[in-house]
């Protein structure tokens, strides 16, 4: 899969072991959700990932391998010599985008040089096959990356890499309508649909519409009273159990992130 390391602003050069532990630190302080990224001379690059100030895992990229490094190991990594860093704050959203990115299994590669509206028969193509696919969308002022789950799922999810700072959006498979009319290299990583991340990211892709579903059929059967009382007792209940989600009569947002 493709590595973030490149798009992650640098803040520091040439720093110790013990001054990445330090900035580490003030990132839990700050509660920062993001991606934190230390580089080394060997061309190795190792990704910390955040939410809410809590180091989430730890991805060591070299060219195009990414592995998860234990965390019972993070010392032992950290411990290799003078390091550059940089850090990109990121949504919660995008965070999950880049798990799925940075640990779902790659089965196959395709690369090629398409306008936009080639591409977009390419991606209509793409959204109906079995298999799910990251796409880079790559030119010398674009670099988009693209969730498509496949199946006919409606929902692509987009994270747009711009001027050291990055932006999440939903879209389509219509999506390269909003590109310039220029020509893009266009990298497909095909994955397996049956890795954890992939089935973790179709759930919660279905869980809001099927929960705002279930909250309009309750209502039409309860009313809408009995509708707000059952969603304020469900946003205690989730609030309670941990969940970062809000509840209202009208559906759910979902910013939970699983560290699975």
């Amino acid at each position: 899969m493709p590595d973030f390391a490149a798009f992650i602003p640098e803040t520091h050069r040439n720093i110790s072991t013990g001054y990445v532990e330090t900035l580490l630190q003030t990132r839990r302080e700050e509660l920062f959700t993001g991606l934190v990224r230390l580089s080394y001379l060997s061309g190795e690059n190792l990704v910390f990932t955040f939410v809410e100030g809590v180091q989430q895992k730890l991805y060591h990229c070299l060219e195009n391998t990414v592995d998860v490094i234990p965390k019972q190991t993070w010392f032992d990594a950290l411990n290799n010599g003078s390091a550059a860093v940089g850090c990109l704050s990121l949504p919660v959203e995008a965070m999950r985008f880049t798990r799925v990115v940075y640990e779902a299994p790659v089965l196959g590669v395709e690369k090629s040089a398409l306008m936009p509206a080639g591409l977009i028969d390419s991606a209509r193509k793409w959204s109906i096959e079995q298999d799910p696919c990251v796409v880079y969308v790559q030119s010398e002022v674009i670099n988009k990356f693209y969730l498509i789950a496949g199946h006919s799922t409606p929902i692509v999810e987009e994270l747009f890499f711009m001027g050291g700072a990055a932006r999440f959006s939903l879209s389509d498979a219509s999506f390269s309508q909003t590109l310039p009319n220029t020509s893009y290299t266009v990298t497909r990583y095909v994955s397996n649909r049956e890795h954890e991340v992939w089935r973790e990211y179709e759930l919660r892709l279905a869980f809001g519409p099927l929960f705002r579903m279930l909250l309009i059929r309750f209502n039409e059967l309860a009313g809408r009273v009995l509708t707000g009382r059952l969603s304020e007792r469900l946003a205690i209940w989730a609030g309670e159990s941990g969940w970062n989600v809000a509840i209202t009569s009208n559906g759910i947002v979902n910013r939970q992130y699983f560290d699975t």
